[in-house]
């Protein structure tokens, strides 16, 4: 339970320095605010790491997106959505980065691993619908890795 909330804390950590599409920050759809972040795989605790089978390794990238819904109490929710992914580098075609649903007590957030280099820098299409959402929302991030 301690290693799920940790990794809760350190998703949420990560979101909350996320680039989006308008600014520095979540992006808007609707009721619902989405977070998007990339990080080195090798910067994750080795036991949250092997809880969510993630692979740490300095060439490894994980992108990371969580759905929050504000309640009116205050209170935030992680909730379910469809999250597709993609990474291009340089010239490079887009390759799909497969996104897995991690549940973080009651809440839900996706993470996806990919190659990188030290020095890379990656652009990310992000396509997210939230719940009741017609239409996915578009989010493109550009992350650069430093490996060495």
């Amino acid at each position: 339970m301690i290693i799920q909330r940790t990794l809760g804390i350190l998703i949420t950590a990560g979101l909350l320095a996320a680039q989006s599409v308008s600014a520095e920050g979540p992006v808007t759809a609707g009721d619902y605010s989405i977070f998007a972040n990339a990080m080195t795989a090798e910067t994750l605790n080795p036991e949250i790491a092997d809880l969510y089978r993630i692979q740490r390794s300095k060439l490894n990238g994980v992108l990371t997106v969580s759905v929050v819904k504000p309640h009116p109490d205050g209170t935030r929710e992680n909730v379910p959505a469809r999250v597709d992914a993609t990474a291009r580098t340089g010239d490079m075609p887009a390759s799909v980065i497969p996104m897995r649903e991690i549940r973080v007590g009651a809440g839900v957030s996706y993470v996806g691993q990919f190659p990188i280099a030290n020095l890379q820098i990656v652009d990310f299409e992000i396509q997210v619908t939230p719940p009741g959402g017609a239409e996915p929302v578009a989010i493109d991030l550009q992350q650069q890795f430093f490996t060495d």
